[in-house]
């Protein structure tokens, strides 16, 4: 069997995860994912399908037509940050085709912040962990996390401490307990694609029995009961009926006309990330990570039993206008300007519209989220 490995930004955590994985001498090819518009239409049809939220750093495909069998996310970001949430759409699209992901993240790191501070260990955050549970559980897709690894003596101090690999140093060290279980992942799914088991069976293997076990056990050994960490510090629960509908008042001044599915689920999650720019980091891939945390019980926005409304109480809608004008204005090649007789990415808009090349506050938000308010106004 070949094995072809798409890469986001680093080449490296290519070589570095068919070394690991023990499938090197079975790599026909290593290709950069495609983002820029123009070249988003060179990238296989089922890459495409994947990338409509967000870009994975490693996607590995096997057959032709190429079929994804896995993707890989690697963080080292500070573990209780933004970053980690950040990238959870990538995750969720990934799992919605029925695709296995690792999530490679680091338990702790060594921090220092302003010039006199001294230093100190900087601990994971729970949330990513029951949202990549959930992820999992509700698209039938093997989703697990791995720690990557910190240590005073065997680290790097310019990274933390995080323990790097020798050959790859921007990378966990491959002999470490956890990252070996990322490497027996890895060669699980690709023994089981290999013999056309499908991903989902993999829920009954004793490997994937023991990591869910251990990603709750970490899950509730820090989260302690009902502790809100971040992004749910920035979250309320209320009542959808009458209480929603006059928050939308109060918010904006409208008084809209919601449909009967959103006035039918009881309770209504508000996302209000305190932001004056609308952007998407870290504030998109957060709301996945809410959505499958606090509001779903199913693979599709609608199977929801809480509603999911975003607030930009700062923005007003001509700022995030903008940005559609812009999209349409610069990069759409549905304007007859634009049109060319040989134009690929002409023709994925034909088939698809511009669902993998809108930028992703229009991609998120908007396919996400039941309500998105702005400080005058309200979609949903």
């Amino acid at each position: 069997m070949t094995y072809n490995i798409w890469y986001g930004e680093d080449e490296s955590a290519a070589s570095y995860i068919a070394e690991i994985g023990g499938f090197k001498s079975s790599v026909g090819e290593m290709r950069r994912i495609e983002a820029n518009r123009k070249r988003f239409a060179e990238n296989p049809p089922s890459l495409r399908e994947i990338l409509y939220l967000d870009r994975p750093d490693l996607i590995i495909t096997e057959g032709d037509p190429e079929r994804p069998i896995l993707g890989v996310e690697f963080c080292a970001e500070s573990p209780s940050g933004h970053n980690i949430p950040q990238r959870l759409a990538r995750v969720a699209a990934a799992a919605e085709f029925g695709i296995p992901f690792a999530f490679v993240f680091p338990e702790r790191k060594w921090i220092r912040r302003g010039e006199n501070h001294k230093g100190r260990w900087d601990e994971y955050n729970p949330f990513p962990l029951r949202a990549l549970i959930q992820i999992g559980r509700f698209h039938a897709a093997p989703t697990l996390a791995f720690f990557w690894p910190a240590d005073e003596q065997k680290g790097n101090p310019r990274q933390g401490y995080l323990v790097c690999d020798r050959k790859y140093p921007n990378l966990p060290g491959r002999r470490a307990p956890e990252i070996m279980q990322l490497a027996n992942f890895v060669k699980l799914t690709l023994a089981m694609s290999q013999r056309h088991i499908p991903a989902s069976q993999m829920v009954f293997d004793p490997l994937y029995i023991e990591r869910e076990i251990w990603m709750w056990e970490k899950y509730h050994s820090k989260a302690k009961g009902n502790a809100i960490w971040s992004p749910l510090t920035s979250t309320s629960r209320i009542k959808t009926e009458p209480d929603l509908l006059e928050f939308i008042v109060r918010q904006t001044g409208l008084k809209p006309n919601l449909p009967g599915h959103i006035l039918a689920r009881s309770e209504t999650v508000l996302y209000q990330p305190k932001t004056s720019k609308f952007r998407s980091d870290p504030y998109a891939g957060s709301l996945v990570g809410i959505d499958y945390h606090e509001c779903r019980n199913g693979p599709t926005p609608q199977h929801r039993f809480r509603n999911l409304l975003i607030n930009f109480s700062r923005i007003s809608f001509a700022e995030a206008a903008k940005l559609f004008e812009k999209y349409h204005r610069d990069y759409c090649p549905m304007q007859k300007s634009r049109y060319s007789s040989d134009d690929r990415y002409l023709t994925i808009h034909l088939r698809d519209g511009c669902r993998y090349t809108k930028q992703k506050e229009l991609r998120i938000f908007c396919f996400l989220a039941d309500i998105v308010l702005f400080q005058d106004a309200i979609l949903y």
